[in-house]
């Protein structure tokens, strides 16, 4: 069975880097390493503070039960930094000063509850930033990032837990209805219009907090539908899907995954242990994703997701490894346009809402289309970007996909630029994310030019099939590289198809200009 114990060895001194352990500081507690000691950043990341629920929860590990007492008091000190800085004006920064993010309030508030809770520390010292945490949770709702406000949700479960006079049970009733209503009949919840496994496995954590701070069995359903969506796409993929999710992100944390070890049906219990198998069975090999998750997101909610996976698999007492999922039937999610196929051994996933991008593996061999970028002077657009204007018919074998590809825009840090940030957050505070986001992530469809890609998958090959218009001449035309052009700020971390893209699969592509479309066929040989 998985053993997370190694890696947790590994980022354990890591995490504890990021934070300072100077009790002769005013900063002792603050988890922002770039702040309080490089000071490079004039403000301390507050999300960062849940590398303080890390520390509290590895206290909990045999490993650690002789520095467990040391732990605590690390973890208590991060709480207590954090609500020094919650009850400052513009708090819950995450990347400049006076944001006032929800992310970051959410997340931190969630991690220093569990911290409070599991350590029954005397709230007092916590009282101001709590109700004004409590106060503005309330207030918010997030709903293109359904992550974040399940996340934020929990907090007030949390909250409430601590004290129940800090949550409004009207109002968590109701923001519990509306976050529920995020999720997809398919069971997906949405992040930027469509699935994304990554933060699905975020989102399965919260829901359990949620279950657990409450007893609601509404939560505890689901995330049922959660993971059993999840559990399809990645036992069909044998891992994880990378660009077919809506945010591009390639790890799946396991807390949530390891709940269903021990609670649901036996069904259910045999599909998590063949997920945690497919995902986690080979990451102390240098390809796998936890290997390129930067300082920042394990103190963030990836590492603490490891801890408490672990703590799971230790009360589950598995030894032996999952019966491996035989080839999965072929498989459409209408609703989010992911398509799934199996094909003598070659599994086929094709994602139409973005763009139709095709990915087919074997054993260690796999290839990857990510489609194309059309060069016009100095602007690009893109068929690679999750939109719901795209448009597909067909069945698993045989689709055609039609849209508008997105005009990218580079944006470029500068110092003016953070000047007139910081000025502008300092007198409009939070009110300015939704432009930020616009600016930064949000992209329309641009009506300049129009793709189709057909993808079709015969016995012994798979066809794909493009065709772009409304070329004016003098544009330049190129194969996507992995990346995506859309900013998420957990995604983008290596990963080894950033270099090789195929591998053990041979294909070929015929192109060709004619009165202003480009078309091309690539045939992909499933038979060498």
């Amino acid at each position: 069975m998985i053993d997370f114990n190694p890696l947790i060895g590994r980022i354990y001194p890591r995490i504890l880097t990021q934070l300072n352990r100077d009790p002769h500081t005013a900063h002792y507690g603050s988890f922002d390493r770039n702040w309080w000691h490089y000071k490079i950043r004039d403000f301390s990341s507050i999300i960062l503070q849940q590398g303080g629920y890390f520390l509290a929860t590895a206290a909990q590990l045999p490993a650690y039960r002789e520095v467990s007492d040391q732990l605590k008091e690390y973890a208590r000190a991060s709480a207590g930094f954090w609500a020094a800085r919650a009850v400052r004006g513009g708090a819950f920064e995450e990347y400049y000063p006076w944001e006032d993010g929800y992310p970051p309030l959410a997340f931190s508030t969630l991690a220093v509850s569990g911290i409070i809770l599991s350590q029954k520390l005397d709230t007092a010292p916590f009282g101001s930033a709590l109700k004004k945490a409590a106060r503005k949770l309330q207030q918010r709702f997030e709903a293109k990032a359904a992550n974040q406000q399940i996340a934020g949700l929990a907090a007030l479960a949390a909250l409430r837990k601590i004290d129940p006079d800090l949550v409004d049970k009207h109002t968590f009733e109701r923001l519990t209805k509306r976050t529920l209503d995020l999720q997809s009949d398919e069971g997906w919840f949405t992040e930027y219009d469509g699935p994304d496994l990554g933060y699905l496995s975020v989102s399965l954590d919260c829901l359990w907090d949620l279950y657990d701070y409450t007893g609601d069995r509404r939560f505890a359903d689901s995330a049922t539908n959660a993971f059993r969506f999840l559990a399809t796409l990645v036992v069909h993929n044998q891992g994880a899907i990378g660009m077919h999710n809506a945010r591009n992100t390639d790890y799946i944390v396991p807390y949530g995954i390891s709940r269903f070890l021990t609670a649901g049906n036996p069904e259910d219990a045999l599909l998590a242990r063949q997920v945690m198998e497919a995902l986690y069975a080979d990451m102390e090999e240098p390809g796998h994703f936890f290997q390129a998750v930067d300082d920042r997101y394990w103190s963030h909610y990836i590492g603490h997701s490891v801890v408490r996976a672990q703590l799971q698999l230790d009360c589950a007492g598995l030894k032996d490894p999952a019966p491996s999922a035989g080839p999965s039937a072929d498989v459409l999610f209408p609703e989010c346009g992911t398509a799934l196929q199996t094909v003598d051994g070659h599994r086929i996933m094709v994602s139409c809402l973005k763009g139709g991008i095709l990915s087919i593996r074997k054993g260690d061999k796999y290839l990857n289309d990510f489609g194309w970028i059309i060069f016009d002077g100095k602007k690009q657009f893109v068929t690679h970007w999750w939109s719901l204007s795209n448009r597909f018919s067909g069945t698993p074998g045989a689709f055609e996909i039609s849209g508008n590809p997105v005009l990218f825009k580079e944006n470029t840090s500068t110092p003016l630029k953070h000047f007139v940030l910081r000025v502008v957050s300092f007198l409009s505070g939070h009110k300015i994310i939704s432009i930020l986001k616009d600016l930064l992530i949000f992209r329309k469809s641009d009506p300049r030019y129009s793709f189709i890609r057909k993808v079709q998958v015969m016995p012994d090959s798979v066809i794909v099939t493009d065709a772009i218009s409304g070329l004016k001449g003098g544009e330049k035309i190129v194969k996507a590289p992995r990346f995506s052009k859309r900013h998420v700020a957990s995604a983008d971390s290596f990963h080894r198809e950033d270099i090789e893209m195929v591998r053990g699969y041979e294909s070929r592509t015929e192109i060709n200009h004619n009165q202003g479309v480009f078309s091309a066929t690539t045939v992909i040989d499933l038979v060498t």
